[in-house]
């Protein structure tokens, strides 16, 4: 089998832009396909190449075509690549989406590539693999458990609770949505979606998010990124009373010290 090195494969790419593409005129794409077919076996097949000196169509048909297959049906499974860096929660993030890696072998701050297609995502370390989990659409998570470090698996589990707990000083629907949020085998693989709903507190109020969890809850939405968009919305329909929209994060919800304590005292001063 012949091997030829990636720029005189390449080269074919400019040949055809060049000489098809450039200057062509189509009415669609399979009026595109009808002209390239016969340009490819009567133009680009009939010349000589300029490495190998022979007639490409020729080498095709006493060489090439009795290793082909039958086309199958199945269209090519194009796999993209990525270079990552693993997170302190021993995840990495490709496409938008969250897979787990083995602790011991790839701790937070390695690089990884990454290869997914349309089934699969598998993560390798200078070569080898360490990974494969089935592919997530955007926003999903594959967590194994068994890729968390042993010692930090009771803080892991412990974690959720403290989520809570600051989700409970936001509000009583804020408490419930973070609950709901963890419920489940592996509530750890949630706690950026709880961080993130903490942080929707100080962004957009405990006032706002609340009625927000409200809403999410009477509709079953245990999303923290729909929960985030209900907010907008909200505040695009400016849909609250006023005395609520000029309610802050009040004393009993903010942190002493915190730059957003020290705001409200300024706004109550």
């Amino acid at each position: 089998m012949k091997t030829f090195a990636k720029p005189h494969v390449e080269r074919g790419v400019q040949y055809a832009r060049e000489r098809f593409f450039k200057g062509g005129h189509f009415r669609d794409m399979e009026d595109c396909r009808e002209q390239a077919e016969r340009w490819c076996r009567d133009v680009a097949g009939l010349r000589v190449h300029g490495t190998t000196r022979q007639l490409p169509r020729e080498v095709f048909e006493a060489e090439e075509r009795g290793q082909m297959q039958p086309y199958d049906g199945v269209l090519y499974d194009v796999p993209l690549w990525r270079e990552v860096t693993v997170h302190p929660d021993h995840h990495v993030s490709f496409f938008q989406a969250l897979y787990s890696v083995p602790a011991t072998t790839c701790p937070p701050g390695t690089r990884l590539e990454v290869r997914g297609d349309g089934a699969l995502v598998k993560l390798y370390k200078k070569g080898e693999l360490v990974k494969v989990h089935p592919r997530q659409a955007r926003g999903g998570r594959a967590t194994d458990p068994d890729d968390y470090p042993q010692e930090k698996t009771a803080y892991a589990m412990r974690a959720p609770d403290r989520v809570v707990q600051r989700a409970g000083e936001l509000g009583p629907n804020v408490e419930t949505f973070a609950q709901r949020l963890f419920d489940g085998p592996l509530p750890w693989a949630k706690l950026r979606q709880g961080q993130k709903l903490l942080s929707l507190g100080e962004k957009y109020t405990a006032v706002r998010l609340d009625a927000a969890c409200a809403r999410a809850l009477d509709y079953d939405l245990i999303d923290v990124r729909r929960l985030q968009r209900i907010l907008l919305q909200a505040i695009e329909r400016d849909d609250l009373p006023r005395s609520e929209q000029g309610t802050l994060l009040g004393t009993r919800f903010a942190r002493p010290g915190s730059a957003f304590d020290h705001r409200h005292r300024e706004v109550a001063g």
